[in-house]
């Protein structure tokens, strides 16, 4: 017999909150994957873990080789953005979301961005007359990927505290007093607080930077502290929509193409340099939208 089930919570947002992301069509087959395991004895940190070691053996293949490599990093790379967004939508619908899913999330993206951008650079510093200029390009690309990302994280993140969801995550991921007392008590187990303590290693830095370009953008906007500014600044769906192509799982997908067609050096110089001018292109405009929305309704 089939069990039914409400697919509509493992969003990560009611509808009535949601907004256009691109990245929704990287998931298409989210909802039948799923459906099939929900009634299995598998659980989202599984998937987790299983989503890390098909992005390790991904950047195995990178620089390997192998006939085909590349065809076969880019189809392990892509079952492992699959399994990376499932696992979330699976921990939703049965109301399994933690603090330790969570901060596992993002141990498997960090170690996997890091090891393909490595393998990448490692393949194309082979053929390359100087192997030092794609080392750092690479090094310079991998830096901008996982900053686009954390501006991504941060104002969707924000967006959806404000709006009462997806609880489990914060804008700021410090270790506090409450947190080290939590582990002396038992409350909070010594893993969650390995990971947490590895998020802020690999991802502190990340968030203060974003954190301080919203703080610079917010009085250049002439923001002000009050509900309709909050409001305004922090769910404007226009914003978020436009925000989705420098979400981690739009880069993956840009890498995946670009190993499809053998073109490595060029993704690095796309995330480099295009990456980048949108991020700060969009950011310009949400300070001038801001500013005429405020205007408009004063």
């Amino acid at each position: 017999m089939a069990v039914a089930v409400n697919l509509d919570k493992m969003e990560k947002l009611p509808d009535e909150c949601r907004f256009f992301d691109v990245n929704e069509w990287w998931y298409f087959p989210n909802r039948w994957a799923v459906r099939l395991l929900y009634p299995l004895p598998v659980s989202a940190n599984q998937l987790t873990i299983l989503a890390l070691m098909l992005g390790v053996t991904a950047a195995a293949f990178y620089i390997s080789n192998v006939e085909h490599a590349l065809v076969w990093g880019a189809l392990f790379l892509y079952g492992k953005l699959f399994l990376d967004n499932v696992d979330g939508n699976l921990a939703r619908l049965r109301g399994e979301e933690s603090r330790f899913g969570r901060f596992l999330d993002s141990f498997s993206d960090f170690t996997v961005v890091v090891l393909v951008y490595g393998a990448i650079a490692f393949r194309l510093a082979q053929g390359s007359p100087d192997p030092d200029f794609i080392w750092t390009l690479a090094l310079l690309a991998l830096v901008s990927g996982l900053l686009q990302c954390s501006y991504w994280v941060f104002y969707y993140v924000s967006y959806t505290r404000q709006v009462g969801s997806y609880a489990q995550n914060h804008t700021n991921e410090s270790i506090t007093e409450e947190d080290r007392q939590a582990v002396a008590s038992g409350e909070v187990s010594g893993a969650v607080y390995f990971l947490q303590s590895f998020h802020n290693v690999a991802y502190g830095w990340q968030d203060a930077l974003i954190a301080a370009l919203d703080r610079i953008s917010r009085r250049m906007a002439g923001y002000r502290e009050s509900d309709a500014h909050r409001e305004r600044w922090v769910a404007d769906k226009t914003f978020l929509g436009w925000m989705g192509p420098l979400c981690v799982c739009t880069n993956t997908m840009a890498l995946i193409v670009f190993s499809l067609l053998d073109q490595l050096e060029i993704f690095l110089y796309l995330v480099l340099v295009s990456g980048n001018s949108y991020l700060l292109a969009l950011q310009v405009w949400r300070i001038l939208r801001f500013k005429k929305l405020s205007t408009h309704s004063n």
